[in-house]
């Protein structure tokens, strides 16, 4: 999982579907749905802020449609979480999810997860430091000696 503040692609991802285009019936759900080629991306909208998430389809376990409390989420299961997202119409995404984790080459297959951790660490910590300066919270000072600290960190 990679939570970050903007969804932003990598140069050879596409999108395959989303969720965005198909209208909504009832109570708007919470996350739209992004399938790309490479991940799963759940994006979180509110007043003035949005919020992703991520999954990569190797993380991916299960994706099952599930009910609590009278809502429909996506029951959406890696190797260590078990996530319940609202999203517009679980049944469609779940199966969609796992035809395209069964369909699509794996690209981070040659990639130990180690690595692809402390990268994703890494990323975290970058975006949050953007979020701090940004916000005026470390001066621009501050943030330089920082990133310079996240690029001699060994994750």
């Amino acid at each position: 999982m990679f939570w970050s503040l903007t969804f932003k692609m990598t140069p050879e991802e596409t999108i395959i579907e989303d969720s965005t285009k198909e209208p909504v019936s009832g109570l708007k759900p919470t996350y739209a749905v992004f399938l790309t080629s490479k991940r799963v991306v759940f994006r979180f909208e509110s007043i003035g802020s949005s919020m992703t998430q991520s999954f990569t389809y190797p993380e991916i376990t299960d994706a099952r449609p599930a009910k609590r409390l009278l809502i429909n989420y996506l029951n959406l299961q890696t190797q260590g979480k078990e996530y319940f997202l609202h999203t517009p119409n679980p049944e469609h995404w779940a199966a969609k999810i796992l035809s395209l984790k069964k369909s699509l080459p794996s690209a981070a297959g040659d990639i130990a997860p180690r690595d692809r951790s402390a990268s994703r660490k890494r990323q975290e910590l970058g975006d949050m430091l953007v979020v701090l300066e940004r916000h005026k919270l470390l001066t621009a000072a501050e943030a330089e000696e920082k990133k310079k600290l996240l690029e001699a960190l060994q994750l």
